[in-house]
């Protein structure tokens, strides 16, 4: 599995990483306190993929400019949406989405456990 994604915007490649800078973005975005410690814990990479395996298409466009963060050239986030709002085949880009972070060194435990968790919940 590639280290990189692709997508294109009007004609323009972007490449998408799911490395250390994006897990480190994603993260910040939600913390929560760690119970008799007095301290948090930032676990927004939870809260993001939870969404978009939930059909979440704002998540999907967050995931998609955090993934960008780095590279050049570089996407603004109304070129993702654009983008959310004009491709084809929509639920094709949240499973490829899913499936790259699941082959991403940085999240895919976290991706795989709550892939496993909806996959049960599906069941009952």
């Amino acid at each position: 599995m590639s280290k990189n994604m692709e997508i294109e915007v009007n004609g323009e490649i972007y490449q998408l990483v799911a490395g250390f800078g994006f897990l480190h973005e994603v993260n910040k975005k939600v913390a929560i306190d760690v119970p008799s410690t007095g301290t948090k814990k930032e676990v927004g990479l939870k809260f993001m993929v939870a969404s978009i395996i939930d059909g979440d298409i704002d998540a999907l466009a967050d995931c998609i400019f955090y993934m960008n963060v780095g590279q050049s050239p570089r996407l603004k986030k109304t070129q993702v949406e654009s983008y959310l709002e004009d491709v084809e085949d929509i639920d094709k880009v949240f499973e490829d989405v899913i499936n790259f972070l699941s082959h991403a060194n940085v999240c895919r435990k976290e991706v795989m456990q709550l892939m496993s968790v909806q996959e049960a919940e599906t069941k009952k």
